[in-house]
């Protein structure tokens, strides 16, 4: 295989399949198919990542059997080449809010049961400063850190936008207060970005793609995570609760109810901030009229799901009050681009 080769084919194509923080291209055909993994460049982290994908992925190959088998991976240039898995995207074939093939669900019961048996002496090392194991609070910390971080980094347009559409300045206040009951759990690997757009099957097998997120944490919060990302049908979703707390380990299992409205809890607060920018930037950069109102109805129900879980009496914007502020930012973020010097020339006094 010649790695290079593959990369810059792919580099060379416009059909990829483009997600926040990578660009997966097809590369060949048949049994000699591979998918090109390279990063996006300039994209703003929003979630946590402790370990570099390829890294993981080595390590837990004798423990999950659904994850995609890594062929190649460089620093420099930075790329990864992964097995191309056939089948169909989740996303495209059972979108939400229709139901999902009942081997589907049994694949993803399988999934947590072999990511809460990983052992953790076969994983990467954490980072320094990371919460130790059995520390929920301080994992629960670490998540409402990254909240505030993306909060406060704003520049002045974007602090604007979030105070107009009523977005604390701590929007992690009334969590933090509530993490402290947090009952301690066994740390297991969570993969922490399980959706849709993430699983692949081809009616035999799901495949789980894109571990870049994978974290060392308190399990409840990857089942919390998958069922926020999913909206599921409630059917669906009371099974995958079952399913999980069958897979899970007992001493993982005491006060897991509690932790899962917490984190359920913390995932809608933390989409309403982290999507403020998002979707103000494709309401600002839409054209038609259909098609900003559906994007401002989307997030003005972010805002109206975030509500219990922050401190304000404010109430959530319309999506009338979220295009024009949408239009606002947009008008303030291209005036601001115009007025900065250009990068490396000198400031005036």
């Amino acid at each position: 295989m010649d790695a290079m080769a593959l990369y810059e084919e792919a580099c060379r194509r416009d059909d990829a399949h483009t997600g926040y923080y990578n660009r997966n291209v097809r590369v060949g055909s048949g049994d000699r198919a591979v998918m090109v993994r390279i990063p996006t460049p300039g994209a703003e982290s929003m979630d946590l990542s402790l370990w570099p994908e390829p890294v993981l992925l080595d390590a837990i190959r004798p423990y999950v059997g659904a994850a995609p088998q890594l062929l190649h991976a460089q620093a420099e240039p930075p790329f990864q080449i992964h097995e191309f898995i056939a089948g169909r995207s989740l996303d495209a074939m059972c979108p939400a809010g229709t139901p999902l093939p009942e081997r589907v669900l049994d694949d993803i019961g399988e999934l947590f049961g072999q990511l809460l048996r990983v052992p953790a002496g076969k994983l990467p090392a954490a980072p320094a400063g990371w919460p130790g194991d059995g520390d929920t609070a301080g994992f629960a910390a670490s998540l409402l850190t990254l909240v505030r971080t993306i909060r406060a980094d704003g520049d002045e347009p974007t602090q604007r936008l979030y105070a107009e559409l009523g977005v604390p300045r701590d929007p992690c206040a009334l969590l933090e207060r509530r993490a402290v009951a947090l009952g301690s759990r066994p740390f297991r690997l969570l993969h922490a970005d399980l959706h849709r757009g993430n699983m692949i099957t081809d009616g035999r097998r799901t495949v789980f793609l894109d571990w870049e997120l994978a974290l060392w944490g308190d399990p409840v919060y990857d089942l919390a995570d998958h069922l926020h990302k999913m909206s599921y049908l409630p059917r669906e979703d009371t099974r995958v609760r079952s399913l999980w707390r069958r897979a899970a380990p007992a001493d993982c299992r005491p006060g897991w109810e509690d932790a899962l409205t917490f984190y359920l809890g913390f995932e809608r607060m933390k989409s309403a901030v982290v999507d403020t920018v998002r979707w103000t930037r494709r309401i600002a950069a839409a054209d038609a009229p259909r098609a900003r109102r559906s994007l401002a109805a989307e997030l003005a129900a972010k805002y109206t799901a975030a509500q219990p879980y922050w401190l304000s009496d404010a109430p959530p914007p319309t999506p009338d009050a979220i295009e024009r502020a949408a239009d606002r930012w947009a008008r303030a973020r291209d005036a601001l681009t115009t007025t900065e010097p250009p990068a490396g020339s000198a400031g005036t006094s």
